[in-house]
């Protein structure tokens, strides 16, 4: 009798991981579920191989691999079910009692089929036939974005091309900044809600020049919708047909922001791109002219972080008490904080670059996590603390100011600098999560061109049409708030700052 082939370990070694992947794909790139595929895929071949040789039987060496694999992966799921659960006075959810018991049914299931004396061809075929059955779901997702994706960048395509029209500037080039601050709400609501009077800050802006709009909200909530209609000008419902409810994916919106009609347009008038290193795979532009990035360490990317809190390495990566090993969120914060003084810095040395340039910065401050205290110290504070977003606000307040003095003193011809919010704070309240901060600094006679009210969706239009020779019409400024679940079913919020309504 032919002899079937022993696929199943090799395939549940890279199940989890692509099937994890694939739930992730809107948000992370696939190359980082290269390293984890790796491993798996080799750790899973060595230790198949090594059962061989002490079992001497190659079906019941394939058994006992997709055992202790199943017993592996399937571990951060099982703590996730119990965490909070308590019986007879006991929390299930903790690692002191899950996982004694979990390598005690391991060893138990591995030792009974260790002793086994029968045929395992059988279950062999069975647990092929379920591998190759498994792997076709997330292989399948992957493919279909994949297709999807490359189908909505070329609808999208045409959208941008509407730059494509007679480009003129009397003026020298200037160097443009558009600097995101995530999450940096509008003076008011830092008032109201965080005890932060601000206006030491926004007037520090005003005495360098900068223009800001006391109304700006921001027309969309979310991170990768707002900047996706920021950069391309215009409102996501005019850039895609995908844009649109019932959809809820967030396919194409990556690309509007990488390859976005200005960057197109100021391609076309000979400018640079110089893009930041994010940690945030929406906005990484990693093919700009220049992309300033830290340099590449083996510590784990957010991926493997996140997939590894699905397995048995749980146990070690949120240390174990009497293994005395740091808390997993330490070696999370260091890596966000050592990022955000990266971009800082490079900040401070992108004057010296040459122009024309075009210069994004898309900075995860005062976004959660709070990693830094008003002073710049190190700090860990939950996503929920005010605490934490009023002091990690006056931390980016006080390094912002001298970045800019430096680009306005370093700058041959004054420069462009935009600096936006892309949405306010907390999701759950949409009307603190539509004000933004919104500063611009416009040389020339540009100020007089700006309004109170303006939303993003109209800065670029601003620029374009004061500094490049367009005439774009300005758009209605509207904002739309939608939840994570579905992002394109909207409600437009109203601006409720006195003096600010559209009456």
């Amino acid at each position: 009798m032919r002899k079937t082939p022993i696929l199943h370990p090799f395939l549940f070694a890279v199940y989890p991981v692509l099937a994890f992947l694939a739930h992730n794909i809107e948000e992370t790139r696939s190359s980082a579920a290269l390293r984890p595929l790796f491993i798996s895929l080799a750790g899973t071949i060595l230790l198949f191989l090594l059962l061989k040789l002490v079992l001497k039987e190659s079906g019941k060496a394939g058994v006992i691999t997709t055992t202790l694999l199943g017993f592996f992966f399937t571990y951060g799921h099982f703590y996730n079910l119990l965490e909070g659960i308590s019986f007879l006075g006991i929390n299930l959810g903790r690692h002191r009692l899950l996982a004694p018991l979990w390598l005690a049914l391991a060893i138990f299931i591995i030792v009974w089929l260790a002793r086994q004396k029968r045929d395992f061809h059988t279950l062999t075929r069975g647990l092929n036939t379920i591998g190759v059955v498994a792997l076709t779901l997330p292989l399948a997702q992957l493919g279909y974005y994949r297709y999807t994706t490359r189908s909505i960048s070329t609808q999208a395509a045409p959208a941008r091309a509407i730059t494509g029209t007679s480009l003129t500037t009397e003026l020298p080039k200037p160097d443009i900044y558009y600097i995101i601050l995530d999450t940096y709400s509008r003076d008011d609501i830092l008032k109201k809600y965080y005890q932060l009077d601000n206006s030491l800050f926004l007037s520090r802006l005003e005495a360098m020049g900068f223009y800001v709009a006391r109304c700006a909200q921001s027309n969309y909530s979310q991170s990768e919708l707002s900047m996706a209609s920021s950069l391309n000008f215009d409102y996501l419902d005019q850039l895609g047909a995908q844009f649109h409810p019932p959809n809820t994916r967030r396919a194409g919106l990556a690309d509007l922001i990488q390859h976005s009609a200005m960057r197109e347009t100021l391609h076309e008038l000979g400018y640079s791109m110089v893009s930041l290193d994010t940690g945030y795979d929406p906005t990484r532009i990693t093919d700009a002219d220049v992309y300033l990035a830290p340099r590449v360490s083996a510590e784990l990317n957010d991926f493997e972080e996140i997939f590894l809190r699905t397995t048995a390495a749980r146990v070690i990566s949120e240390g174990v008490a009497f293994l005395n090993l740091p808390p997993d969120w330490e070696k999370r914060d260091q890596a966000h904080r050592a990022r955000i003084l990266f971009e800082l810095e490079q900040m401070r040395q992108i004057p010296a670059l040459p122009g024309p340039k075009f210069v994004f910065a898309h900075i995860i401050t005062p976004h959660w996590p709070y990693v830094f205290g008003p002073n710049g110290e190190p700090v860990h504070e939950r996503p929920e603390s005010e605490k934490g977003y009023h002091d990690q606000v006056l931390f980016i307040n006080q390094q912002i100011i001298p970045i800019l003095e430096n680009i306005l003193a370093h700058s041959k011809t004054p420069p462009i600098i935009v600096i936006q919010g892309d949405h306010g704070a907390v999701l759950e309240d949409p009307h603190r999560r539509m004000t933004i901060l919104n500063a611009y600094y416009l040389p020339a006679g540009g100020k007089q061109l700006l309004y109170e009210s303006i939303s993003p969706v109209n800065t670029f239009r601003v620029i374009l049409n004061r500094y490049f020779g367009l005439q774009i019409p300005l758009q209605e400024d509207i904002s739309y708030y939608s939840t994570y679940e579905q992002p394109y079913n909207y409600q437009v919020i109203e601006n409720t700052r006195p003096g600010c309504s559209k009456e």
